[in-house]
């Protein structure tokens, strides 16, 4: 009687010479226990918090240390003088005006200059833009005072009758309130350090002026505020 052999069902392993060890077991794979790859994010986690709040800390610390040693301080806006020169409000709600406008910028500090772009003003009596200009830049020294002027103009704009009505009676009076807005980019030096261009806006609310047919601006010293815009990416803050 003929013997038969049946194959081993345990599995085989195959040596260097392409041959299979019978009896010996393939060694499995053992993934990473769970536990230690969150003790590894965990880890990771901490350092990156650890090289934030260092890198703050010390930003903090050069802060400090350049103001101690510059006392930095804003610059100052002011409106010297305002006036409307002329002002012509025509039946069909059509605006020519011309205004006269002197901006003071006053630099307080001893160890910082700004270098100013041109700038964009606007003088607007509600939501009526009686005119809209430009103003050159310029250098702001230390402890200087800088007066800026521009006679700004508007022609043939058309604007809502309600408006006209309004422009109308301030004229019979000889009097308005006016809102003053510029708009630039400046750089600001510190010793041999110069920032990037930072945007600023000047505005100037409620300033009362006269309305007259004659350009010399009537004195004035209302004070305006100054607001700066951080950007990120393509937007201001």
């Amino acid at each position: 009687m003929t013997e038969r052999v049946y194959p081993s069902n345990r599995p085989g392993v195959q040596n260097l010479n392409g041959a299979y060890t019978k009896g010996a077991s393939v060694p499995r794979y053992r993934p990473e226990p769970e536990k230690e790859r969150r003790n590894r994010c965990c880890l990771c986690c901490l350092w990156f918090t650890i090289v934030v709040v260092t890198l703050i800390v010390l930003v903090g610390i050069a802060a400090l240390v350049l103001w101690i040693l510059y006392r930095p301080q804003e610059p100052k806006f002011s409106v010297g003088a305002l006036q409307i020169s002329q002002l012509n409000v025509t039946k069909n709600t059509r605006l020519t005006s011309e205004v006269n406008l002197q901006l003071n910028a006053r630099n307080p500090n001893k160890k910082v200059t700004f270098f100013y772009d041109e700038f964009s003003v606007k003088i607007s009596s509600g939501d009526v833009d009686l005119a809209v200009g430009s103003v050159p830049g310029f250098f702001h020294g230390k402890k200087n005072i800088t007066l800026v002027k521009a006679d700004l103009k508007t022609k043939d704009l058309t604007i809502a009758s309600s408006d006209a009505k309004k422009l109308k009676s301030a004229q019979s009076k000889g009097k308005i309130s006016l809102d003053v807005d510029a708009d630039t980019h400046v750089k600001v030096k510190v010793g041999k350090w110069k920032s990037h261009k930072i945007r600023v806006q000047v505005k100037c609310s409620d300033v009362a002026t006269t309305i007259s047919n004659t350009k010399k601006a009537s004195d004035i010293n209302s004070k305006c505020d100054l607001k700066v815009k951080f950007k990120i990416f393509k937007w201001y803050l």
